[in-house]
């Protein structure tokens, strides 16, 4: 009894040592559609957009992608040619930031007013982030699934353009405060949603879009995921304390649609994947741990047995 209780000990902890069989994921595995469309704002603006990934055995990248919209001023960009520099930039971005480990990828097409962010064969997508400055009504969907189904749950942020768009030393005092218009939120077929910005701030604003959209939502003051930071950058900010969440939501498409000069929105897109690259080392100590306690008991009764 005791030779076997050490035989399959040193058989389980062999085998825990051992790479994982597992299915390569397939290109278009992970995938999101956004469609875009024309900008409302008169000044040049920024869109960004930021992708993340990991390959099979763990290792992560993420790109970003930074892309300026000319406003209606000088030249009244169309929605295809907003969702050309919009995947181009972060094409871009992937190409630069991960040149060997490209697990993402935008596609496009010179027809239409869309892109469509997908995971390379061999890699998971685990995060998407959206950020957009030029008032564009913008549609997202997961092509062919719902988002419940493809296990994509969603965040809405709304922030204020000037964040990004001021330069501290040159800009004047920077106030909170909207221009005045309307955030506009449709799911599927139903019927829009619609706020008016005028006096509110962005944790006003997020409060009253939880309460319209009901049981589909929920304010939180954590985020979906952390934030990325970078002090050098004017695009990427600390967190500001709030966020409207839907998880598991059981439809096929959200349309976001801010017309406020004042604000832009992080729509923000976690994968199923994500919980694993978070989770996946420290699921591995534990059973390991576990492993080594049952060969540690095993030598034990083999030692007394033995005396």
């Amino acid at each position: 009894m005791i030779k076997k209780i050490l035989e399959l000990s040193a058989l389980l902890i062999i085998t825990t040592g051992l790479p994982t069989i597992s299915f390569a994921a397939q290109e278009g595995n992970d995938q999101l559609r956004v469609q875009t469309g024309v900008p409302k704002r008169t000044n040049e603006t920024i869109f960004s957009s930021l992708v993340a990934w990991r390959q099979e055995d763990g290792e992560k990248n993420k790109a970003k992608g930074l892309a300026f919209i000319k406003g209606s001023n000088t030249k009244k960009i169309t929605d295809i040619e907003a969702a050309k520099i919009i995947a181009k930039s972060l094409n871009a971005g992937i190409n630069y930031e991960a040149p060997h480990s490209r697990g993402a990828m935008v596609k496009y097409s010179a027809k239409k007013a869309e892109f469509v962010i997908t995971n390379a064969t061999g890699f998971d997508l685990n995060r998407v982030l959206i950020g957009d400055y030029t008032n564009q009504k913008l549609q997202y969907n997961v092509p062919g699934k719902k988002f419940s189904d493809a296990g994509v749950d969603i965040a809405i942020d709304l922030v204020y353009s000037a964040v990004v768009e001021r330069i501290d030393k040159f800009s004047p005092k920077f106030v909170p405060k909207t221009a005045g218009g309307t955030i506009t939120v449709t799911i599927d077929n139903n019927s829009p949603i619609v706020i008016q910005t005028e006096g509110k701030n962005t944790k006003q604003l997020e409060s009253e879009l939880d309460k319209a959209l009901g049981k589909s939502a929920h304010f939180s003051s954590e985020p979906i995921y952390p934030n990325i930071v970078e002090l050098n950058s004017r695009n990427y900010k600390p967190f500001d304390g709030g966020e409207l969440q839907l998880f598991n939501l059981n439809a096929s498409s959200i349309i976001i649609d801010v017309n406020d000069s004042a604000l832009g929105v992080l729509t923000k897109f976690r994968f199923p994947s994500i919980s694993k690259s978070e989770d996946g080392f420290e699921n591995h100590v534990i059973k390991l741990a576990i492993l080594l306690i049952v060969a540690s008991l095993g030598y034990v009764f083999y030692a007394r047995k033995k005396t």
